[in-house]
């Protein structure tokens, strides 16, 4: 009899071994040990034409990932006022034909990306009847220059449309990907539909019109044959991957109340410590409305104690021991966006309420957006910080006592700068005065108006701590130069925090989660901090928030956080 063995490869090839078992029973021993041997080599060879079989090359896809891009420049022409430029408009007036709105964004995706899906989401102001209409537009416009005279030919191809727009809601338009490159430059056009005419938040608000974009990328890896020496392969251990560490989160215990209206009208914040009774502390807080703006006060317990409407103050701050009138006070300081002007206070520290004290209009440079004050422990002399919203000067202005009770200003150094800058704080004691360069970096200068026009970089947006905006910062002083400084990154709603003295070490970085009634902090933008103790619950010092995105209320509003929580 002359049996046989069959084995197969997954269908593809089969081997017949046929052996005798006619003989001796030693010699059918050996055919039975044979006939295992065979089959582990079939078993091992089995293996091999698998992996030989097996080894195409194939195309292994990431996960999609979604990024979320902000619009680098927007604006709205009219053909009522057709060589009239609007590029730092708050709001975007759209409608069929008076108003046409050009937004445009920057897309850098990783090389050999594939889009799959894009949208783009513009907040609305009102609730109209009507919806956005998304055309393609041309990349030659300038968001400072553009005029509905010289403006590129508007295209009418539609590419998508919202649905009914909703005040104070976000209205999405899902785009064709063809409308987004992975690399360049992307620009719209919107109006409306017959009838209507609506109101858009800007980029220059905390609502910016943004361009949502999902892609997968592709890669291709090289298969590799290692021969071994032994049958028995050794699985090759796979590293896993290291997850970031994660954000710590601290808590807030008292928010203010929002001011009147609605929207990010809050902003920047300067804490006034009143070290003889710490409950009777203050936070003075800007509100940046186009109308009805102005600046506010407000008690330990987040109640609003006084408010000037003075206009679309944009930052604060305050100094004490500012001589005037042969009396030492406290200065509080800010700049006016509504005329481009200084806006100087006097608190008074018993009624703790604000009083106009500048000698005259001190006009800044056009249009203003930040301020900070610099006090001098070489010179013993008080400075302004002006920076500007579109590529201009820094202005720094000494400011004095007019001899008539009053405070004047005097020009004494310009800082060129290329793009939108807000945030800025001066470390009084080493002298150095930091900038917020919103998408490009955080820089350092001299304060002095002797040190020139010599910078550094701190850190940049997008390095990985600082996600674009970079906005508010303040400085905790410590004894001998020590402390630290803290710097809002809008893009992640984190505060970055650096060391005070060198070349300003990175430390770490923190969100402000929600506390019961208290909700979380979203796109921070302005924040101040003092070491001192500031009353009940905040006694080993304060960290004032801005939270633009308030929770249960209609306009945005400030957190206070004990410094004590935040993570050394």
């Amino acid at each position: 009899m002359m049996p046989s063995m069959r084995l197969s490869w997954a269908g593809r090839f089969t081997l017949y071994v046929v052996y005798d078992i006619r003989g001796p029973p030693q010699e059918c021993a050996m055919l039975s040990h044979l006939r295992i041997f065979l089959a582990s080599l079939l078993a091992l060879a089995t293996i091999g034409a698998f992996a030989l079989l097996s080894g195409v090359s194939k195309t292994a896809v990431a996960a999609p990932t979604t990024v979320t891009l902000n619009a680098v420049a927007d604006t709205y022409v009219s053909t009522v006022s057709p060589n009239s430029n609007f590029g730092g408009a708050t709001s975007l007036a759209v409608s069929q034909n008076t108003y046409h709105v050009l937004m445009r964004f920057d897309v850098s995706l990783p090389a050999g990306s594939s889009i799959t899906s894009a949208s783009l989401r513009i907040y609305s102001r009102t609730s109209v009847n009507g919806s956005l209409i998304v055309h393609p537009a041309s990349n030659a416009w300038d968001e400072t220059t553009v005029t509905s005279a010289n403006q590129p030919a508007w295209q009418s191809a539609e590419l998508a449309r919202t649905g009914v727009l909703r005040s104070d809601q976000y209205a999405s338009a899902p785009l064709p990907t063809s409308s987004v490159t992975s690399s360049g430059s992307a620009s719209f056009g919107l109006n409306t539909t017959a009838g209507v005419q609506g109101s858009l938040a800007s980029r220059e608000t905390g609502k910016r019109p943004q361009l949502l974009v999902t892609y997968e990328t592709a890669t291709t890896p090289t298969p590799t044959l290692t021969p071994t020496a032994t049958p028995t392969p050794t699985p090759t251990a796979t590293p896993t991957p290291t997850a970031p560490p994660a954000v710590p989160v601290v808590l807030p215990v008292v928010e203010t109340v929002g001011f009147s209206g609605s929207g990010d009208t809050s902003d920047d914040s300067a804490i006034w410590v009143d070290q003889a009774n710490p409950a009777n502390s203050v936070v003075i807080a800007d509100k940046k409305a186009t109308s009805g703006g102005g600046i506010g006060v407000f008690g330990m317990d987040g109640q609003l104690i006084q408010f000037r409407a003075d206009g679309m103050i944009g930052n604060v701050d305050v100094r004490t021991g500012f001589p005037l009138a042969g009396q030492s006070i406290v200065l509080v300081g800010a700049n006016n966006r509504t005329n481009n002007t200084l806006a100087l206070y006097s608190l008074n520290t018993a009624t703790r309420t604000l009083s106009p004290i500048e000698a005259l209009s001190i006009a800044t440079f056009a249009p203003n957006y930040g301020f900070c004050l610099y006090h001098s422990s070489v010179r013993g002399k008080f400075f302004a910080f002006v920076t500007p919203y579109v590529s201009g000067s820094i202005q720094q202005f000494e400011l004095f006592d007019n001899g008539a009770g009053k405070v004047d200003a005097t020009l004494v150094r310009t800082l060129p700068i290329n793009s939108i800058t807000e945030g800025c704080v001066a470390d009084d004691e080493l002298g150095n005065l930091y900038v917020g360069q919103e998408d490009v970096a955080l820089w350092k200068y001299g304060a002095d108006p002797g040190a020139g026009g010599s910078r550094v970089a701190v850190d940049t947006a997008g390095g990985g701590r600082l996600a674009a905006d970079i906005e508010g910062m303040s400085i905790e002083y410590g004894p001998n130069g020590t402390g630290r400084l803290f710097v809002s990154s809008q893009g992640d709603s984190t505060i970055a925090i650096y060391d005070r003295a060198g070349g300003n070490a990175f430390l770490k970085k923190f969100s402000v989660g929600a506390n019961g009634t208290i909700d979380a902090v979203t796109g921070t933008d302005g924040v101040d901090v003092t070491p001192l103790n500031a009353g009940p619950q905040f006694e080993q010092g304060l960290l004032v928030v801005h939270d633009e995105n308030n929770t249960g209320g209609t306009s945005s509003n400030l957190k206070y956080v004990p410094l004590g929580a935040v993570p050394r």
